[in-house]
């Protein structure tokens, strides 16, 4: 059976030819791996590990949309600094051997009042640059293998805090509401815009779209689920309503102790929850399943914080037998956690993947 069909099934909660699996690794991690496994340098390790891949439309064609006024005004004056489209910048930290782009500046940490906000230079729609498809490129074949999901376009609580700052945007919750308001308004302003300029300029590209907005901590929510459904759930459903209009569904990588708002994320749209971090507080495979295993497709559930970075490998098939068994077999795609980091054993990535590859097969 196609990559394609695997991950549709285990979207519809169809019984599966093959329980799907994923990988997704830093760089200091696929340098390790191929190391390990006597691999040439840049070798495609889901291909390697027979994992099935999410697939993307800018991949795809080659290239991407761009906002390249806007990104040549905002460009950096030292190449150790980048900027997003936002304005908001990040400088490289390290951490051992792994290397990451951390906020070194959030760019409405001054703002005082929602005119501050207002009056913001915002990126809008008529900065992107959609590019066309190239010449005698054929949606249909080049889809007739790939599950394609976009993560360009919705962050109502992501981009916010980061524009912000989240210290100040956890006061702003309390004692300035409306700046809170106004950011996550002028934010959707411009995700929504793109979001619909894409679903109707690539009609039938885009399987899936996708958040990558953090509620949780290891023991609970970062804010109180009053907050995050008054201040930013409307924005993710209106993003996931509007996809829906196009046939297109709502995934949402999400990390911690969530257990409490699934629900009003479920009345947003949402089909498919990642990562699964069930070290984290409330987040049992068992009780995930029995409560909204008949609504989520569940993707990821693979320890990343205790059995694969002090596990055996032992420990490691183990674990992926038992999420298989709890989270699968219909509406379960498994994978680990989160992306896999560089202090993750070579062995028990290689256990992880066999065991799936093994005990995946229906």
């Amino acid at each position: 059976m196609s990559n394609r069909q695997e991950l549709a099934d285990a979207i519809s909660h169809l019984k599966p030819a093959r329980i799907p699996y994923t990988i997704e690794c830093t760089r200091e991690t696929c340098e390790r791996l191929w190391q390990y496994l006597g691999l040439p340098v840049d070798s495609d390790l889901s291909k390697y590990f027979e994992c099935n891949h999410f697939d993307s439309l800018w991949r795809g064609i080659g290239r991407e949309f761009s906002l390249p006024e806007r990104m040549e005004r905002l460009k950096p004056a030292s190449p150790d600094i980048r900027v997003d489209i936002w304005g908001i910048k990040r400088e490289q930290v390290h951490a051992g051997d792994a290397r990451y782009w951390e906020i070194s500046e959030s760019p409405l940490a001054k703002c005082e009042t929602v005119a501050d906000i207002e009056n913001y230079d915002w990126p809008t729609i008529d900065d992107v640059v959609f590019p066309e498809l190239p010449a005698g490129f054929d949606l249909v074949e080049w889809k007739r293998d790939k599950f394609v999901m976009d993560m360009s376009y919705i962050c109502p609580f992501g981009v916010p805090w980061a524009m912000r700052g989240m210290e100040n945007l956890m006061m702003d919750l309390y004692l300035n509401p409306k700046i809170v308001e106004a950011i996550v308004r002028k934010v959707e302003e411009y995700t929504l815009s793109c979001l619909e300029a894409v679903l109707k300029k690539y009609p039938g590209a885009i399987d899936m779209i996708g958040c990558g907005d953090d509620y949780g901590t290891q023991n609970g929510l970062l804010i109180a689920p009053d907050a995050i459904q008054k201040f930013f759930m409307p924005s993710l459903k209106r993003h996931y309503d509007l996809a829906a209009q196009y046939g297109v569904g709502g995934y949402h990588h999400c990390c911690g102790a969530i257990f409490e708002i699934i629900p009003m994320m479920l009345d947003a749209g949402l089909q498919v929850l990642n990562p699964i971090q069930t070290s984290a507080k409330g987040m049992s495979p068992v009780k995930l399943k029995q409560e909204f295993g008949k609504y989520l497709c569940f993707h990821g559930g693979i320890d990343t914080q205790e059995t694969l970075v002090t596990g055996t490998p032992d420990d490691v098939r183990a674990e992926v037998r038992s999420r298989i068994d709890v989270l699968g077999p219909e509406g379960y795609i498994l994978a680990p956690s989160h992306v896999l980091q560089a202090d993750v054993d070579p062995a028990n990535i290689v256990a992880l993947f066999e065991e799936a590859r093994k005990c995946g097969a229906r």
